[in-house]
């Protein structure tokens, strides 16, 4: 996949509210399109999601504001972003740490840059099948 753009808002990271706030808004944008969930752990406690879309060579980041270790605010946005996955059959591929403190206080137009060419680098190791129209699927139940 060729990402054209990436959409993200640098006022989402490490902010739980904004960052689960972007990622519901782009499942339910792209649910009927064929997308990737690629989970990016940003330090030893928090990750990212950038959601990839292959009709429209897009990839959203969500911003880390995410707990994988589920304490806190940061877990309890985590969980969350579990139940959507598990809602609309979704399994979020691991990717490696990108250190996102290195360039998230540079000016917006280089923290875009350098997410497009994040997005990019992930999005030619993904396979066809990795992408799926979450409309498609039918919903699991929420463990």
């Amino acid at each position: 996949m060729n990402v054209i753009r990436v959409i993200f808002d640098i006022n989402s990271f490490g902010i739980t509210q904004r960052s689960l706030k972007i990622l519901r808004d782009a499942l339910i944008e792209n649910v009927n399109h064929k997308i990737a969930v690629v989970e990016v752990p940003t330090n030893d406690l928090c990750c990212g999601f950038f959601i990839f879309d292959w009709e429209w060579k897009r990839a959203t980041w969500t911003g880390d504001g995410f707990r994988p270790d589920r304490c806190g605010e940061g877990g309890a946005g985590y969980r969350s972003a579990e139940a959507l996955f598990d809602l609309l059959g979704i399994k979020p591929l691991i990717w490696d740490e990108i250190k996102v403190d290195e360039f998230s206080l540079l000016p917006e137009k280089k923290i875009e840059a350098k997410l497009l060419e994040i997005a990019r680098k992930i999005a030619q190791e993904l396979q066809d099948d990795e992408f799926q129209k979450p409309a498609e699927k039918d919903p699991e139940y929420i463990r």
